[in-house]
């Protein structure tokens, strides 16, 4: 599933959280947030105003004022004046979805949604945008395009937690300003590890620069918050109101980048500052593995090549619509929708080597397939270690879905009523997880094409090709 949204803001909510958490270190308003002279240039020199050319408006001077302290935190020269527009919060989260809409093509919206429902990740019928919305309508305070360079923000914003969220926005200037984020915007078929691997630093690198601003009155920094506390604010920020009606694996794909991301980031910068994570900006995370044990970028640690799952035993008629790969990132979350807790969920996925999936078609028919492929155990440990843990981990979650439930050591299927069969299934070092095959009607109505006897056929044919992988 592939993530629509570049920022969606979430930190403003974060923020006034963490200022509230009571006995750990407080995120202060930034009104009383002193700002040194910075050692480099904050910004560009504003020349006065010339015949004719317009006066910057109040909302210019604004995200100027905010942009010379990031710049002064973050340790980045802001290259040119970054324009906003001021937006009703409806007409914002109209922008963000004219967005999507230019960049991200129809048919991918539709068929992402579908395999959500296939899966069991979201009810049917899922309007994927619509929940989005949802979402960006509660949070979103406002946003950068590095399209066009230009800050959008909301029309009622105002208080300590909406400046700390244009600092957040305005960091993604200065990234753009500096390393270029418009080739990584869009949509990128197929590479949704490495797009999302390049969210994370993004994401991490704002949230991490708004957390220093905020913390400087106190002779802090973000470093100097637990990573519990931090954590657990931003995974709760993601569970009340509107957010908390939201599909699960939506709001863990949203909250994702921020979390996950940030930590990224402090760990860069116990090392060598924000200068190392300049380094990493220069030179990309390729995988969320990578972002996710920062000792795998240091080592440019590559993914396995695993292929795309094949699908013959499924029969004549079926076509490959679409592949991708999840990484080790979208594995877990994909796992936590069975594990019984996020922790687990990260154990079963943390030595992922490699992945890809299918999406096959027919008429209306379709089916879902993602082949991971482990890493090597240690030496003297069993191959199929990592994978058997995996299976392991969400068997349970998978034993309390409705349906008829077939199993054994190395294969779990449950027959499910609407979607039919889901099934885990293990190999040496690969496990496959298979969805349908299943048909939607035009009112949303899912029919069982399939059953675990045919998943098991699908199975031993996608594990083979695991085998084959080193």
């Amino acid at each position: 599933m592939r993530r629509l949204v570049t920022s969606a803001a979430i930190v403003a909510g974060v923020s006034a959280a963490l200022t509230s958490c009571g006995g750990e270190p407080k995120v202060p308003p930034l009104a009383y947030v002193p700002i040194p002279a910075p050692s480099a240039p904050a910004s560009v020199p504003i020349a006065p105003p010339l015949p004719g050319v317009p006066t910057p408006s109040p909302e210019d001077k604004h995200i100027a004022a905010i942009l010379k302290k990031v710049s002064a935190v973050r340790g980045l020269a802001a290259k040119s004046p970054v324009p906003g527009r001021v937006l009703e919060r409806t007409e914002l989260v109209a922008a963000v979805r004219k967005k999507a809409d230019d960049e991200y093509p129809k048919a991918a919206i539709e068929r992402d949604a579908k395999v959500m429902e296939l899966m069991g990740f979201a009810p049917a019928p899922f309007d994927y945008m619509g929940e989005l919305s949802k979402l960006l309508e509660a949070q979103l305070d406002g946003f950068y395009d590095p399209k066009t360079g230009t800050m959008y923000v909301a029309q009622d914003l105002a208080g300590d937690a909406a400046t700390l969220a244009l600092a957040h926005e305005l960091t993604h200037a200065l990234q753009d300003q500096h390393y270029d984020l418009k080739p990584r915007g869009g949509y990128h078929p197929g590479k949704s590890d490495e797009i999302m691997a390049g969210s994370m630093l993004a994401e991490g690198d704002a949230t991490s620069t708004m957390l220093d601003l905020s913390m400087k009155a106190q002779g802090q920094t973000a470093l100097d918050l637990p990573e519990t506390v931090f954590t657990s604010v931003l995974q709760g920020a993601m569970s009340f109101g509107d957010a908390a009606n939201a599909p699960r694996f939506l709001r863990s794909t949203l909250i994702f980048p921020y979390v996950d991301g940030t930590l990224f980031v402090h760990a860069l910068r116990r090392e060598g500052g924000f200068l190392h994570v300049d380094d990493a900006w220069r030179d990309l995370p390729k995988t969320t593995e990578q972002v996710l044990h920062a000792e795998k970028w240091s080592a440019h640690e590559p993914a396995l090549a695993v292929p795309a799952p094949t699908f013959a035993a499924l029969g004549a008629g079926y076509t490959r619509v679409d592949e991708d790969t999840s990484g080790e990132g979208g594995l877990r979350i994909a796992l936590e929708e069975w594990t019984a807790t996020l922790g687990a969920a990260k154990a079963a996925a943390a030595d992922w080597g490699g992945d890809r999936s299918a999406v096959v078609q027919n008429g209306k028919t379709m089916a879902n397939a993602l082949l991971v492929v482990t890493d090597a155990p240690p030496k003297g440990k069993p191959e199929d270690t990592f994978a058997k843990r995996a299976f392991e981990a969400v068997r349970p979650g998978l034993e309390k879905i409705p349906g008829k439930v077939t199993k054994d050591a190395d294969m779990i299927c449950v027959e499910r009523p609407k979607l039919g069969p889901l099934a885990v299934a293990r190999k040496g070092r690969a496990y496959v997880v298979l969805a349908g095959p299943a048909e939607r009607s035009d009112k949303a109505d899912w029919t069982p094409k399939g059953t675990c006897a045919l998943s098991r056929k699908w199975a031993d044919e996608v594990l083979a090709q695991g085998a084959k992988v080193r």
